[in-house]
């Protein structure tokens, strides 16, 4: 078994889990040993979190600092939105481990929330699998809050495109399961998105990365489960910037 490096993107793990878990992985796994670090910004037309249009409508700015050693990383995520009054922290650490075709970690992640004091830990894994036909791959990730005593958990099927040397895109299905995580809304199929995401590498340590997602929610009740509310169909987009070093 070999451990590679792995840089967690703040993704499922504390990225206010967006929907690409595929990308935690492919991204990060089977670089080279020693530290490497990492600084990304994003401006997100909503905060697209467990199916939910989290701001009702309103975007949000994040930045992300990522520091990694071989199997283990760390990592500190900001968001912040200009529309109202709202920010979140989250501090993460993480373990990866690679054989043949699978990949997993596991992960802890604290949240504050500066706004109104709230605070949360979760305990998250994830697994994928490139052993699919049509080089697509598969993953799994769940995320455990102690706060809600509630789990949430994602698949997603993906695929890499390269366009040339510099640019890939990567479609992905993802599909996402409520079990008391989001405690006051319905347990169950909770939501489906269909995601295109692209990277262009412009120079060597400097990468634009953007996606577009279309969510749609699954069985949302409201009237009986308030947190429903913000579940539902709709389109978001990110456009960002990444500096490796």
């Amino acid at each position: 078994m070999r451990i590679p490096f792995l840089l967690i993107l703040c993704g499922p793990l504390c990225l206010a889990h967006e929907d690409d878990s595929e990308l935690v992985f492919d991204r990060f796994f089977g670089g080279d040993d020693g530290w490497s670090f990492q600084l990304q910004s994003e401006m997100e037309s909503r905060y697209a979190s467990e199916g939910r249009d989290m701001l009702d409508g309103d975007s949000l700015a994040t930045a992300t600092f990522e520091a990694a050693w071989n199997a283990a990383s760390m990592g500190i995520w900001y968001g912040k939105s200009p529309d109202q009054s709202y920010d979140e922290l989250h501090l993460s650490g993480a373990l990866g481990w690679e054989w043949e075709d699978l990949k997993w970690y596991v992960s802890y992640t604290h949240l504050r929330f500066p706004d109104d004091g709230a605070h949360d830990h979760e305990v998250g894994a994830g697994v994928s699998w490139a052993g699919l036909p049509l080089d697509m791959k598969l993953s799994a990730d769940a995320y455990y809050s102690i706060e809600a005593d509630g789990t949430f958990i994602e698949t997603s099927l993906h695929r890499d495109f390269p366009v040339s040397e510099c640019l890939t895109i990567y479609p992905s299905l993802v599909f996402g399961i409520n079990q008391g995580y989001v405690s006051d809304g319905h347990d169950g199929a909770n939501h489906i998105a269909l995601r295109l995401g692209g990277e262009y590498q412009f120079a060597p340590s400097l990468t634009l990365i953007a996606h577009v997602s279309q969510n749609f929610g699954i069985d949302r009740d409201a009237r009986r489960h308030p947190g429903d509310e913000l579940l539902g169909d709709f389109f978001h987009a990110a456009v960002g910037l990444r500096w490796a070093f």
